[in-house]
Protein backbone atom coordinates (compact mmCIF):
# COMPACT_ATOMS: atom_id res chain seq x y z
CA UNK A 1 0.00 0.00 0.00
CA UNK A 2 1.17 3.40 -0.93
CA UNK A 3 1.46 5.45 2.37
CA UNK A 4 2.31 9.07 0.83
CA UNK A 5 -0.85 8.88 -0.75
CA UNK A 6 -2.91 7.90 2.48
CA UNK A 7 -1.04 10.74 4.10
CA UNK A 8 -1.55 13.28 1.25
CA UNK A 9 -5.25 12.70 1.26
CA UNK A 10 -5.54 12.59 5.15
CA UNK A 11 -3.77 16.37 5.42
CA UNK A 12 -6.21 17.84 3.06
CA UNK A 13 -8.06 18.43 5.47
CA UNK A 14 -7.44 18.91 9.19
CA UNK A 15 -11.50 17.72 10.17
CA UNK A 16 -11.57 14.23 8.56
CA UNK A 17 -9.38 11.18 10.19
CA UNK A 18 -8.79 8.37 7.24
CA UNK A 19 -8.25 4.44 7.95
CA UNK A 20 -5.64 3.45 5.65
CA UNK A 21 -7.41 0.17 5.69
CA UNK A 22 -10.27 1.72 3.82
CA UNK A 23 -7.62 3.81 0.86
CA UNK A 24 -6.92 2.33 -2.48
CA UNK A 25 -3.45 3.50 -3.61
CA UNK A 26 -4.22 1.58 -6.72
CA UNK A 27 -7.19 3.82 -8.04
CA UNK A 28 -6.55 6.80 -5.41
CA UNK A 29 -10.02 6.69 -3.70
CA UNK A 30 -11.61 5.79 -1.27
CA UNK A 31 -13.83 2.39 -1.16
CA UNK A 32 -16.95 3.94 -0.09
CA UNK A 33 -16.32 4.15 3.65
CA UNK A 34 -17.92 7.25 5.72
CA UNK A 35 -15.15 9.86 6.37
CA UNK A 36 -16.83 12.54 7.64
CA UNK A 37 -19.89 12.62 10.46
CA UNK A 38 -22.32 13.22 8.08
CA UNK A 39 -21.14 10.88 5.66
CA UNK A 40 -21.36 8.26 8.65
CA UNK A 41 -24.70 9.19 9.90
CA UNK A 42 -26.11 8.80 6.06
CA UNK A 43 -24.45 5.46 5.50
CA UNK A 44 -26.37 4.24 8.94
CA UNK A 45 -29.56 5.97 7.72
CA UNK A 46 -29.52 4.50 4.43
CA UNK A 47 -28.44 0.86 6.23
CA UNK A 48 -31.42 1.19 8.26
CA UNK A 49 -33.73 2.06 5.13
CA UNK A 50 -32.15 -1.03 3.37
CA UNK A 51 -33.03 -3.84 6.31
CA UNK A 52 -36.38 -2.86 6.28
CA UNK A 53 -38.51 -5.80 4.40
CA UNK A 54 -42.02 -6.44 3.95
CA UNK A 55 -44.07 -8.55 5.59
CA UNK A 56 -43.49 -12.68 4.65
CA UNK A 57 -46.18 -15.24 5.94
CA UNK A 58 -44.27 -17.84 7.79
CA UNK A 59 -45.25 -21.34 9.48
CA UNK A 60 -46.60 -21.46 13.12
CA UNK A 61 -43.12 -22.84 14.13
CA UNK A 62 -41.32 -20.33 13.68
CA UNK A 63 -43.21 -17.85 15.03
CA UNK A 64 -43.44 -19.65 18.36
CA UNK A 65 -39.41 -20.45 18.64
CA UNK A 66 -39.20 -16.27 17.83
CA UNK A 67 -41.63 -15.63 20.65
CA UNK A 68 -39.38 -18.34 23.04
CA UNK A 69 -35.83 -16.38 21.65
CA UNK A 70 -35.76 -14.06 23.92
CA UNK A 71 -38.45 -11.55 26.00
CA UNK A 72 -40.23 -10.08 23.52
CA UNK A 73 -40.53 -6.52 22.92
CA UNK A 74 -44.17 -4.62 22.62
CA UNK A 75 -45.89 -7.69 22.48
CA UNK A 76 -49.61 -6.80 21.83
CA UNK A 77 -52.74 -8.31 20.71
CA UNK A 78 -56.37 -7.01 20.11
CA UNK A 79 -59.12 -7.26 22.33
CA UNK A 80 -61.21 -10.11 20.42
CA UNK A 81 -57.89 -12.05 20.41
CA UNK A 82 -57.87 -11.74 16.03
CA UNK A 83 -54.29 -9.75 16.11
CA UNK A 84 -51.36 -10.24 18.03
CA UNK A 85 -47.71 -8.69 17.46
CA UNK A 86 -43.98 -8.35 19.08
CA UNK A 87 -40.31 -7.49 18.28
CA UNK A 88 -37.10 -8.59 19.14
CA UNK A 89 -35.45 -7.09 21.53
CA UNK A 90 -32.49 -6.92 19.90
CA UNK A 91 -32.11 -4.86 16.62
CA UNK A 92 -30.97 -6.25 13.46
CA UNK A 93 -29.63 -2.58 11.95
CA UNK A 94 -29.61 0.36 13.50
CA UNK A 95 -33.39 0.96 15.22
CA UNK A 96 -34.67 -1.98 12.87
CA UNK A 97 -35.80 -4.91 14.23
CA UNK A 98 -37.60 -8.15 13.52
CA UNK A 99 -41.24 -8.22 13.77
CA UNK A 100 -43.68 -10.85 14.09
CA UNK A 101 -47.69 -10.88 13.62
CA UNK A 102 -50.84 -13.30 13.57
CA UNK A 103 -54.18 -12.19 11.95
CA UNK A 104 -55.97 -14.84 12.97
CA UNK A 105 -54.44 -18.44 12.04
CA UNK A 106 -51.69 -16.79 9.54
CA UNK A 107 -48.19 -15.83 10.87
CA UNK A 108 -46.11 -13.41 9.21
CA UNK A 109 -42.55 -12.09 9.90
CA UNK A 110 -40.69 -8.33 8.90
CA UNK A 111 -37.87 -5.95 9.56
CA UNK A 112 -39.20 -2.52 10.29
CA UNK A 113 -38.34 -0.13 12.64
CA UNK A 114 -38.80 -0.42 16.91
CA UNK A 115 -40.61 2.50 17.54
CA UNK A 116 -43.77 1.48 15.13
CA UNK A 117 -46.84 0.19 17.42
CA UNK A 118 -49.37 -2.65 17.15
CA UNK A 119 -51.34 -0.73 15.33
CA UNK A 120 -49.49 0.91 12.66
CA UNK A 121 -47.29 -2.90 12.18
CA UNK A 122 -50.96 -4.53 11.58
CA UNK A 123 -51.71 -1.78 8.92
CA UNK A 124 -48.39 -3.08 7.26
CA UNK A 125 -49.55 -6.34 7.31
CA UNK A 126 -52.80 -5.99 5.68
CA UNK A 127 -51.35 -3.56 3.23
CA UNK A 128 -49.05 -6.23 2.25
CA UNK A 129 -52.58 -8.83 2.15
CA UNK A 130 -53.89 -6.38 0.15
CA UNK A 131 -51.45 -6.01 -2.61
CA UNK A 132 -51.05 -9.98 -2.77
CA UNK A 133 -54.40 -10.23 -3.19
CA UNK A 134 -54.17 -7.85 -6.32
Amino acid sequence: MNTQNVNTAASESSETWVNPAFYSATEGVFSGFPVSAEDDHNYWLRREQAAVSAPKEIDVHRYHDALGLMYPRCWATSENGEYESFMLDEMYCGRVTEIFARIGGCYYRLRDYSHLNHAQIMTHVKEELAQKQK
